[in-house]
């Protein structure tokens, strides 16, 4: 019986990795940095450091929370999220979100 229930286990699990690698992954994110005239660095969400303000941000333009850009939870890697990967125009959306505030983005570093 043990062996039966360890083999429906095995198999499960199996099905259960094959999902997760054919599906989308959200792991990408964008890290920018910029500055913002007359005002702070939190003005648009980012934090200050030693070179200006940074943020990092998923597709539609806000700050990345968590570890992955899904729409919902993800599986370990950052795939298979609920809902999908956000979408959006990165860099552009974060600007559009931001329009009142002056911003300059000076640099931006993809992470994956």
């Amino acid at each position: 019986m043990k062996t039966s229930t360890s083999y429906l286990l095995a198999v499960a699990c199996s099905l259960a990795l094959i999902g997760a690698v054919q599906a989308d992954c959200c792991r990408d994110s964008l890290t920018l940095s910029y500055a913002v005239e007359g005002g702070t660095c939190s003005d648009a969400g980012g934090h200050s450091g030693t070179e200006g303000c940074t943020i990092t941000i998923c597709a539609d333009g806000k700050a990345q929370v968590g570890t992955f850009c899904g729409r919902g939870t993800c599986f370990l890697f950052g795939c298979a999220c609920k809902g999908g990967c956000i979408s959006g125009n990165w860099k552009q959306s974060f600007l559009d979100i931001n329009k009142d505030h002056k911003i300059t983005v000076t640099g931006e570093i993809w992470n994956s």
